[in-house]
């Protein structure tokens, strides 16, 4: 979209009932200035609060900063309190529809009005949905989930783009490796990190990101040659790298090779 174009909350709505909403891998969960929910030892848990509410918000704004692609949306919670979700729209250079990554949710209390650091008060709806309406958002999400049958790369290119420095330059490096060794090869965001796969197969590889390394993960339904460092079996044969190690390309596209060949994981 560009700067002049406007985003409402039925457009969020439909990006997510379309399968290209995800989390960035270091999204921010918190409760904003200080403020708690009512019952705090709920927490903020991205899959029960962030996709509902996604799909129930009462008001999207561009967000305060020089990023064009940055929104911020409020919506109520079903326990009374009002959500904050910062959103970032990911156009992938295909030009396919653009992917919805969340990178905070705030949770405040407010019955009426709440006071936000970046747009002032924000008058809230009377209508508060009920759990079992909230609750029916996420059967929703999950029913696009399953019927989902597209290629997902826009959306792991996304998750890619939001890693910081040399966690991203690994990523991408990976993801190369992976398309350039499996012609035929799939991809998503599941269980809020990429998998690539073989459609009717299976996945055979994945990748994370943590605060000091990289890990990527072939999920096989077989030992590979020679064995990678780490991981608990063979669908969780893992490679761990920080930031001063080297990347051995010629030894993770075997690996890649002989995962795709077995692959450890149903759709």
């Amino acid at each position: 979209m560009s700067a002049s174009e406007s985003l409402t909350p039925q457009q969020i709505c439909e990006i997510v009932t379309a399968n290209r909403a995800i989390r960035a891998p270091y999204y921010r969960r918190d409760h904003d200035d200080g403020v708690q929910f009512t019952d705090p030892e709920k927490g903020l848990q991205w899959g029960a609060d962030v996709i509902p509410a996604l799909q129930g918000l009462f008001r999207v704004e561009r967000a305060a900063r020089d990023d064009s692609d940055g929104w911020v949306g409020f919506a109520r919670h079903w326990r009374g309190q009002t959500l904050r979700l910062d959103v970032d729209l990911h156009s992938a250079s295909d030009g396919s529809d653009s992917i919805a990554v969340v990178t905070a949710i705030y949770g405040r209390e407010g019955e009426h009005s709440i006071a936000d650091a970046d747009f002032g008060e924000i008058e809230l709806p009377d209508q508060v949905p009920t759990r079992e309406e909230w609750e029916e958002r996420q059967k929703r999400y999950r029913a696009a989930r399953r019927k989902d049958d597209t290629d997902g790369s826009a959306a792991v290119a996304a998750y890619i783009a939001a890693l910081p420095g040399w966690k991203r330059e690994i990523a991408t490096r990976f993801d190369e490796i992976v398309r350039r060794e499996v012609a035929n090869v799939r991809s998503a965001v599941r269980y809020h990190q990429p998998f690539y796969g073989i459609e009717d197969d299976g996945w055979f590889a994945s990748f994370s990101a943590f605060s000091k390394h990289v890990k990527l993960t072939f999920v096989s339904g077989s030992y590979l040659d020679p064995e990678p460092p780490g991981g608990t079996g063979p669908d969780r044969q893992a490679l761990d790298l920080k930031e001063t190690d080297a990347l051995d390309e010629e030894l993770v596209a075997s690996w890649v090779r002989q995962a795709a060949d077995d692959p450890g994981m149903n759709w």
